[in-house]
Formats: structure tokens, C-alpha cells, sequence
């Protein structure tokens, strides 16, 4: 009898030797997020409104401590979400943290629709918010994204936005902003998954016993066909 035997990383790697190359991906993967959240918060921290950009074409010198990339990069995010950027760098630090410090990160499509939500209502939230002379961008404190999602209530009930209607927006998109941010960092998700590993364990221990019972009944099986058989002529 002819037995197939499929090779895989098992037969060349041992359980520790995959378990360590599994730590030192996570923990590149996370020191790559926070860099990327670090270096965009440096370009957002010097960025200035004079220095060469997509919509300032100028000789003068670049004041970014990143360059001309981060001058383009700060100016291009400030543009769109204002000072609501700040919701975008914030949970990618967390996914970095939680990979550098060899956690699991679950939920990722989650995490993501989570992500892109609260930098939205982030945006929204800004717009909500008066903006001092010193603003040095004509739109409002959200970028064009926070502007145009707040002028989304103003077309449905085909009137400007009053002070009231303006501040219980605020309140609203505050409270979501708060929310998603955290869901996306992973704050609430932890407790969701801990209590669905706690109500899996037990069937996903019955699996574990069916399949170590269906291989050992094969290789009894196996055994059997290939043990050799006595044949004896009685005359």
C-alpha cells in the first residue's frame, strides 16, 4: 500500500524556531507603524503654511524638519482633515504598540472600517469648532473633509446651521469621534474577544480530541495493512 506524505514547515522548522520568527515579524511590523506614526507627527508638528507645497508654489526654504516630503505630506493632511489628523496617526500608533509588545491584533477589517469612521467624525468635529484668526487655512478647523460633511446637515434641513443645531452636532460627532478612536485602538475589542476565546475554548478542545482520535485510527489502520500476514497449507 502506497502512502502520500505532504511535507511542510514542520518537518524543517521546530515550534520555538517558528514561534520566535513569528515575534521578531510582529515586533518589525509594529516599530514600522509607530515610525510612520512618529515621522507624520514630527511633519504635522513643523509643518507651516509658508513653506513649499501642492498649493504654495514658493522659493522660500523649508522650514519641515522632514523636507520638502513632509512639508508636502503635513500640508496635503492639514488640508483635508485639519487638525482632526491627529485621528489618523493615533490608532496606528496603538496597532504598533500592541505588535511591539507581542499582542495579538484581532479584528483587523474592524479596525480599519473603525479607523476610517472616527478620522471622519474627527474632521466633523473640528468643523464643529470656532477657528481663531490665527488659522492660517481658509477652510475651517476639519480640512475640506470636515467642511464638507458639516455642510451635509445644513443640505437636509436646507437652512445654515444655528448656534444650537451647530452644538449639538458637535456634541454628537464628539461622542463618535471618541468612540470609533478607542474601538479602532482597541480599547472595548479586547474584552469582546476574551469572552468569545472563553466560549470557543470548550469546542475548540472537543475538535482538538475528534482529530487526535480520527489520526490515531488511521495509523492503526495503517499499521494493520502493512503488518505482514502468515499464511499456512494445512495438509
Amino acid at each position: 500500500m502506497a502512502v502520500r506524505y505532504t511535507l511542510s514547515t514542520s518537518d524543517y522548522f521546530s515550534d520555538e524556531l517558528r514561534s520566535a520568527l513569528r515575534r521578531r515579524l510582529s515586533e518589525i511590523v509594529g516599530a514600522g507603524l509607530l515610525g510612520i506614526a512618529g515621522l507624520s507627527a514630527l511633519a504635522l508638528a513643523t509643518w507651516s503654511v509658508q513653506d513649499p507645497s501642492l498649493s504654495h508654489a514658493t522659493n522660500a526654504p523649508v522650514r519641515n524638519m522632514l523636507g520638502l516630503t513632509g512639508a508636502i505630506g503635513a500640508d496635503l493632511m492639514m488640508q483635508l482633515f485639519g487638525i482632526a489628523t491627529i485621528a489618523l496617526l493615533l490608532p496606528i500608533a496603538a496597532w504598533g504598540w500592541r505588535l511591539m509588545t507581542h499582542r495579538t491584533l484581532t479584528r483587523e477589517r474592524t479596525r480599519v472600517v473603525l479607523w476610517i469612521v472616527g478620522a471622519l467624525v474627527a474632521a466633523s468635529f473640528a468643523s464643529c469648532l470656532p477657528a481663531s484668526k490665527a488659522w492660517p487655512l481658509p477652510t475651517g478647523l476639519g480640512g475640506v473633509v470636515g467642511d464638507a460633511l458639516l455642510r451635509a446637515p445644513a443640505w437636509v434641513f436646507g437652512a445654515p446651521l444655528s448656534g444650537a443645531t451647530r452644538f449639538t452636532i458637535a456634541i454628537l460627532v464628539g461622542t463618535a469621534t471618541c468612540v470609533t478612536l478607542l474601538l479602532a485602538a482597541g480599547f472595548g475589542l479586547q474584552a469582546i474577544d476574551a469572552e468569545e476565546d472563553e466560549e470557543e475554548a470548550p469546542r475548540k478542545k472537543r475538535t482538538a480530541k475528534a482529530k487526535q482520535a480520527e489520526k490515531e485510527a488511521e495509523d492503526d489502520e495503517e499499521a494493520a495493512e502493512d503488518a505482514p500476514t502468515d499464511f499456512r497449507i494445512i495438509v
